[in-house]
């Protein structure tokens, strides 16, 4: 049962654009005392949320913009600007944020650090936008100014929340590239952006963005055909990185393509190897191939015991358990099955969007559970697990399959006649 996956960039969209604006809420202070009912004023409007009313975004421009004839400081009169195009970008007027900070970026008065993180929104409206040409050139021009602001000693250093910026951007280019499938020119911006992490002394930067720039390089390498680089680069990644959350997932799916490039030496992988334990499990069903993958079926049950108790634990009981169904042994299937949705996480270090996923698997595995249940005619059971399935929106996969299958159990469960049940 393949799993529907979202744009795994759009989600990066909100933090990259997030980033800009906690970088300028952390750029130098302004003085009370020379200017200090603007400050008082832009600093106000720190405290509305994420998402605003266009009638209160006018408000609040409006307040900024008296503020802003009476400042007399030019780097707090640049900040107000900015803060203008972000209140206006909140209330989604996206085509009028656009030109404030377009009209910042373009002033040669203008603070570096303000152009750059203005050329950052206007980077992200534009891929929110689609216009990638326009996003591509604004992101490079974020590169640009803060790589030449790092090259000037300003107290700055790429551990700091302006290289975490310029991290960003250089990332928002790789992936715009990738999804435009300029994997060459994609691979350019991965290898630009380890350059500046090689920089870094600090840990945390680095364990962000190294291990998923090196998993994004050698899923380039695996769709242009090249399953060498990309094994060496899989091996290297995973074993650098093991708190990396893709790292249990990747490992599986290296041991995958690795065992069906052993069975087909022409198979590729256009996709990269996300879909490779699907393959392997439809690969196993064709063939009725089970001596020859027990070797990964041995791996798979070590890192499930390897990973236990955390999200990537689960994922992997989860293709573990679809790769024993495929082998017939339906009794381990639903055991595990059942494991997964009922496993309590514990790794702290897990963050929000791997607990959807990993949730969301959990949902599925329900699914398949009860239909395992409707196959041995314990429709009770199929019926009280798809019960506990949490409410998903109308049209989901999840809402749509959860659907089907509950109403075909109460359909067996009440044609199916007594003493056919009984026989079984």
């Amino acid at each position: 049962m393949d799993i529907r996956k979202n744009d795994s960039y759009r989600s990066s969209l909100a933090f990259y654009l997030s980033l800009a604006i906690v970088t300028m809420a952390m750029a130098e202070g302004v003085s009370a005392v020379e200017a200090k009912t603007p400050a008082e004023v832009l600093i106000a409007t720190y405290k509305s949320p994420r998402v605003i009313a266009p009638a209160q975004a006018k408000s609040a421009v409006a307040d900024l913009e008296s503020a802003l004839a009476d400042c007399k400081d030019s780097y707090l009169a640049f900040r107000i600007k900015y803060r203008i195009g972000v209140m206006c970008f909140k209330a989604g007027m996206t085509k009028e944020s656009k030109v404030k900070f377009l009209q910042i970026a373009n002033d040669p008065k203008c603070p570096e650090l303000i152009r750059a993180c203005s050329f950052n929104m206007m980077g992200q409206i534009s891929r929110l936008g689609a216009e990638n040409k326009e996003a591509l050139e604004a992101f490079n021009e974020v590169a640009d100014l803060l790589r030449q602001h790092m090259s000037v000693d300003k107290g700055y250093t790429p551990d700091s929340a302006i290289g975490k910026l310029w991290c960003s951007a250089l990332l928002s280019r790789a992936e715009i590239y990738e999804l435009q499938q300029d994997y060459n020119a994609s691979i350019t911006e991965y290898r630009r952006l380890l350059h500046v992490l090689s920089q870094s002394k600090n840990k945390d930067i680095s364990s962000q963005y190294a291990p998923l720039a090196n998993d994004r390089i050698s899923q380039l390498y695996l769709r242009e055909g090249d399953a060498e680089k990309y094994i060496q680069l899989a091996e290297t990644f995973t074993g650098h990185y093991p708190e990396y959350c893709r790292t249990p997932i990747a490992r599986l799916e290296l041991e995958c393509v690795k065992f069906l490039k052993s069975v087909s030496a022409n198979l590729e992988f256009p996709n990269g190897s996300f879909n490779a334990p699907a393959h392997v499990v439809a690969y196993i069903k064709a063939s009725n191939g089970g001596t020859s993958a027990q070797g990964i079926v041995d791996k798979l049950n070590r890192m499930c015991k390897e990973y236990q108790n955390t999200l990537g634990g689960i994922l992997l009981q989860y293709h573990y358990a679809w790769l024993l169904d495929a082998l017939g042994e339906k009794h381990k299937a639903a055991e595990l099955f059942a494991r997964v949705f009922s496993s309590d996480v514990v790794d702290a270090k897990d963050i929000s969007r791997e607990k959807a996923t990993t949730e969301t698997v959990q949902e599925y595995a329900k699914i398949q559970y009860a239909i395992m249940a409707g196959e041995k005619s314990d429709y009770n059971e199929a019926l009280r697990v798809l019960s506990s399935l949490r409410a998903h929106p109308d049209g989901s996969h999840v809402a749509e399959l959860a659907e089907s299958v509950t109403k075909s159990i109460q359909t067996l469960k009440r044609e199916v006649p007594k003493n056919e049940n009984e026989e079984r």
